[in-house]
């Protein structure tokens, strides 16, 4: 526990995320500081729009956070927490002068350009397949072999986000015979096509996740019907539940692959065998 607290900690001590907060008070610490406030505004108490305003933004974020649990990570929910708090920054800004609305904007902009968001940079254990590979491997490769396959498009948003869980739980969970791997199918259509997978820029069908066990399909998220895709919650918790991976891990690390032996262990068996 204190481990994975740890971590949290790390990743949010990023540069984006120390910026973020910084851009998120700054009116409100602007407002707040005697010297700077009386040479900026003309009043430094809050307004009664101003507290409107935060009424409204808390309003929005208990609403937000009721679906976090549901659909989002917690990265995707503090990016939303520092997205309304810019706007609303904005707006405040700007009932004190157009000119330091422009300004904090082409700052927000700024940050988001040379600061974007940090992307996973830990272990993993994914192949990646190129066409054909997938059914070579998969379907008709080791039947003793278990397989949790994403198709994902590099342009869609969804994939983007879920792809430091995906990396995260192939490190976690892999095993000889517990294999993770990826396909890119906007560079491999036919791919999609043959899994009934739908890859046009409307899909929501992205990323699918599929199950495979003795080559053959067990298990598929999101569950469609046609080309409508039930919604499916992309995070770590939820994807280890519907994807059973506790229990295929349990099952593979019971039944492992037996070892290869060397050339060695042979001669000496056949030896052995022979007096």
């Amino acid at each position: 526990m204190f481990k994975f607290n740890l971590n949290a900690l790390k990743h949010y001590c990023h540069p984006h995320y120390v910026t973020n907060i910084i851009l998120s008070l700054c009116y409100f610490v602007l407002k707040k500081t005697p010297h700077v406030c009386s040479a900026l505004f003309d009043d430094c108490e809050m307004e009664m729009r101003e507290w409107e305003l935060l009424t409204f933004f808390g309003c929005v974020l208990v609403a937000k956070h009721r679906k976090q649990s549901e659909y989002n990570s917690t990265s995707d929910y503090i990016g939303t927490v520092f997205m309304f708090t810019k706007i609303i920054s904005v707006v405040m800004f700007f009932r004190q002068s157009p000119v330091y609305a422009l300004v904090y904007a082409l700052l927000a902009i700024l940050h988001l350009v040379c600061l974007p968001e940090p992307t996973y940079s830990g272990p993993e254990s994914i192949v990646y397949f190129r066409g054909q590979s997938l059914e070579d491997e998969v379907v008709r490769g080791d039947k003793r072999v278990t397989w949790l396959v994403e198709f994902y498009a590099p342009w869609s948003p969804p994939c983007v986000k879920f792809a430091p869980t995906f990396s995260e739980l192939s490190h976690k969970y892999h095993l000889d015979n517990l294999r993770f791997g990826k396909v890119d199918v906007s560079r491999y259509p036919q791919v999609a096509e043959k899994f009934n997978i739908d890859h046009s820029s409307w899909s929501k069908q992205l990323p699918t996740m599929i199950v495979f066990q003795n080559g053959k399909e067990k298990i598929r998220r999101p569950v469609c019907e046609g080309k409508k895709a039930f919604k499916f919650a992309l995070n770590e918790e939820n994807v280890i539940r519907e994807m059973q991976l506790n229990d295929i891990y349990l099952q593979c690390k019971k039944n492992p692959l037996p070892k290869k032996r060397g050339k060695n262990q042979l001669e000496e068996n056949g030896k052995a065998k022979a007096e």
